[in-house]
């Protein structure tokens, strides 16, 4: 569609009075006309010009490509709505466009009315079948999704928890509440504790002096907005002082909801394990 909002269409008929006079006639009830005399005119303009919402065709061109031979030519390209013309209408005319996808017939003799009343009709069904290949394009995208998902079910489970024992940061997981939901083997490392310990416990007690990263930053987090820190300095009250980099970002789940927060910390943590005997499992 053009861009004042008119629909546009491509007019292909070799005769120009009859052409001008149809021309006329269209434009003087909204449509923007495109002319072309020939079969080759007119696949060179549906080639190169976009936003054609209909051609209207004629199917005696005289001289080279008929306008059955046009609209083969036309629609092994692209899309489009297409009515034919025929100077009559036959059998034989009939015949010469099987196959072809048209939205109607029109006697070039017949009145205006009946010739804007079978464009409206074909401009109608053109958008009402363009909503119904891009739903049917939606649903088989969504279709092919969901059997990608279904064919990595088996697997995921395991190449995310690799993923994330792999990683190269200590990584938790916490509820909404700030319990421990699950922690790495880096992360165990990394704190001195066990996971059989840590398991179910809240943030602040497993960190009672020293977390790597403030509760209420957290909690915040679990607004949905993602905290992070470069350099965090731990007190010494645990039997080591070190620094540390953190970030933690709001998980969700299936309903899309926040569940809960994964934390992921960076740092040289050396712990005196005197200094932690009730976090040992």
């Amino acid at each position: 569609m053009a861009e004042s909002g008119k629909s546009v269409i491509l007019l292909v008929e070799a005769e120009a009075l009859r052409a001008l006079a149809r021309k006329v006639t269209l434009e003087r009830h909204g449509y923007a006309v495109i002319s072309a005399n020939s079969g080759n005119k007119a696949v060179e303009i549906a080639r190169n010009t976009a936003g054609i919402d209909l051609i209207l065709i004629d199917i005696d061109l005289g001289r080279g490509l008929n306008g059955v031979q046009t609209a083969q030519r036309i629609l092994a390209d692209r899309e489009i709505a297409l009515v034919f013309l025929s100077s009559r209408f036959e059998l034989e005319t009939a015949t010469q466009t099987e196959g072809i996808s048209c939205y109607g017939y029109i006697v070039s003799t017949s009145a205006d009315a009946v010739l804007l009343a079978i464009i409206r009709m074909a401009l109608r069904l053109a958008k009402q079948n363009h909503t119904i290949v891009g739903s049917n394009a939606m649903v088989a995208a969504a279709s092919a999704q969901l059997r990608l998902i279904n064919q990595r079910l088996p697997w995921w489970s395991g190449i995310a928890e690799c993923v994330v024992e792999t990683d190269l940061s200590a990584i938790a997981i916490l509820d909404r509440t700030l319990h421990f939901m699950y922690i790495s083997d880096r992360f165990a490392d990394d704190y001195g504790v066990a996971e059989s310990w840590v398991i179910g416990r809240h943030y602040r007690e497993v960190f009672a002096e020293t977390p790597p990263a403030r509760p209420d930053l957290l909690q915040r987090a679990l607004s949905g907005e993602a905290q992070r820190s470069d350099a965090v300095c731990l007190g010494p009250s645990d039997g080591s002082i070190d620094s540390t980099r953190w970030e933690c970002r709001p998980w969700h789940d299936a309903g899309g909801a926040v569940g809960g927060i994964v934390l992921h910390t960076e740092g040289n943590t050396q712990r005196d394990s005197a200094a932690l005997p009730s976090m040992r499992g």
